[in-house]
């Protein structure tokens, strides 16, 4: 492909998961043909010049307008607190980037069913799956061996950890953070701003608490 038709990605965050989707979106342009070419990174901690995995650190959050200006660039966010989802979130949307300068990153090594459906800024890794008739919003992020069976629908800003199952038809709202190796019994309901520990078996539906266990339980 013609880089004059390769995307300008700048990613927002560079620690943690971040670090993860880095060299995932290294290893979709060099190994996938991905059609990408990957700019550089926006993050404070870190200073303008040096590189993550070969890649450049661009400038801070201040200097996000300029790169704005650039109607060719399109933004990655994976800035992530599992204990402050929502927080992170709105620090999002305070930086009032339109939702369509970010792209879904795709791994190749991915399954999302045609009839999935999604926003902007999602983000979703190697080997996990996405089946028929699945819709995301905006900013969801789904890890390896996870898998989200027919029907189901996530909202905004939640995160899925490596090796969830959500069986059919389960309903999530916004800024849930999902534990490893959690799974999720067809039909359920979880509202907004859940934390949900590792290893759960999640059975009912819940909203804005603190779940662990088999089944979960709410936790203070």
């Amino acid at each position: 492909m013609s880089a004059k038709l390769k995307i300008k990605l700048i990613m927002i965050g560079a620690v943690g998961t971040a670090k993860d989707i880095i060299d995932q979106v290294v290893d979709a342009i060099e190994n996938y043909q991905y059609p990408y070419i990957f700019k550089g990174i926006i993050i404070d901690s870190f200073s303008t010049g040096t590189t993550i995995s070969g890649v450049p650190i661009l400038g801070g959050i201040k200097d996000l307008p300029i790169f704005l200006k650039d109607k060719g660039v399109r933004f990655l966010f994976c800035i992530y607190k599992p204990e402050k989802m929502k927080e992170r979130f709105d620090l999002l949307l305070s930086f009032g980037i339109p939702s369509d300068r970010f792209i879904n990153f795709i791994h190749p090594k991915a399954y999302v069913a045609q009839s999935a459906k999604m926003g902007n800024g999602n983000i979703v890794f190697p080997n996990s799956s996405i089946h028929s008739d699945v819709v995301l919003g905006n900013f969801n992020i789904v890890m390896s061996n996870s898998n989200i069976d027919h029907d189901s629908f996530l909202g905004d800003g939640n995160y899925i950890t490596p090796n969830c199952c959500i069986g059919s038809k389960v309903t999530f709202g916004n800024c849930n953070f999902i534990g490893l190796n959690s799974s999720f019994r067809e039909n359920v309901v979880i509202g907004n701003n859940v934390f949900i520990g590792m290893n759960s078996m999640v059975l009912d539906n819940f909203t804005d608490c603190r779940i662990w266990g088999s089944p979960a339980e709410i936790k203070k």
